[in-house]
């Protein structure tokens, strides 16, 4: 490691939190907060959330890293015109925020369908990424040969139309506790692992999330140019993780020869909310290869 490149990560300058917005050329507008040290790195949360739900690994990462986190496009503060939501707008979302607020290449890790977003950007535009690491990203379509998972994914569509069907018809509440116990995270999630506040800003982003659902890309990405990626790719995986996302990560690390797994005991889908010191170490770790 460069002497200049080892002062950013080890500056001990720590910035104060700062926030502001980012305006799209489709009238879209992202919410960001930035605080921390060192190289920059941008936080991608998952489905149904906004970026208060980095906020158990924050004190960990900010002591490592220049974390800048956002809410996605419609989700919670940030807004975005209907119909304008997708993995393409998403991973343009980034690569936006990279250049305009980043100022350059940053270090992405990205939670569950922020992962996919994050694994699109990174191929759209490689040199924008010093490295990656997902946590979970739902690209079932890379399973799309293998009949168990088939099987799977055929009860999780039944899951999946039933939340779309409640939100359409106004029962955002419904749609949202579906999605929480039977799709993301496990029978009783919904009050053993949300507080009212995060239930809350589900509710709020079940619109967005339909919009989500509707998109032909939402499961499939091209990772093809990534396995000549020049940056450390890394994966996280919760060793009490869904059956579909431990065969995802079975394939990725097939697909991926340069790609490390690390296996995070006793968590599942929402490791970074319930083993946050697992996490953050998991993170620090990638960090530290590069």
């Amino acid at each position: 490691m460069s002497t200049a490149r080892e002062s950013r990560m080890h500056d001990n300058r720590l910035r104060a939190q700062v926030s502001g917005t980012l305006e799209r050329t489709d009238g879209a507008v992202l919410r960001w907060w930035r605080s921390g040290r060192g190289e920059p790195l941008v936080l991608v949360h998952g489905s149904f959330d906004d970026h208060n739900g980095w906020t158990p690994v924050l004190p960990m990462l900010t002591q490592h890293a220049d974390v800048i986190s956002y809410d996605r496009r419609g989700h919670s503060l940030s807004t975005s015109p209907r119909g304008r939501v997708g993995v393409q707008a998403d991973a343009e979302d980034l690569l936006a925020l990279i250049d305009k607020v980043a100022g350059g290449p940053v270090h992405l890790v990205g939670h569950g369908y922020g992962g996919s977003v994050a694994m699109l950007a990174a191929t759209m535009r490689r040199e924008a990424v010093r490295s990656l690491a997902v946590h979970e990203p739902p690209l079932f379509e890379l399973l799309h040969d293998n009949p168990i998972a088939k099987v799977l994914f055929a009860e999780y569509s039944v899951w999946l139309g039933h939340a779309a069907g409640l939100i359409r018809g106004g029962d955002f509440a419904g749609g949202a506790r579906v999605y929480a116990e039977k799709i993301g995270y496990g029978k009783g999630a919904w009050h053993q692992l949300f507080d009212r506040e995060r239930r809350a800003t589900m509710i709020s982003n079940a619109t967005v999330w339909l919009d989500q659902h509707h998109d032909p890309g939402s499961y499939g990405v091209d990772i093809t140019t990534l396995a000549w990626a020049r940056f450390p790719l890394t994966q996280l995986v919760g060793e009490e993780s869904q059956q579909l996302h431990q065969m995802v990560a079975d394939e990725l690390a097939e697909r991926l020869p340069f790609l490390r797994t690390v296996r995070l005991p006793g968590a599942g889908h929402a490791a970074h909310m319930t083993h946050p010191d697992d996490f953050a170490t998991a993170v620090i770790g990638h960090l530290r290869v590069v």
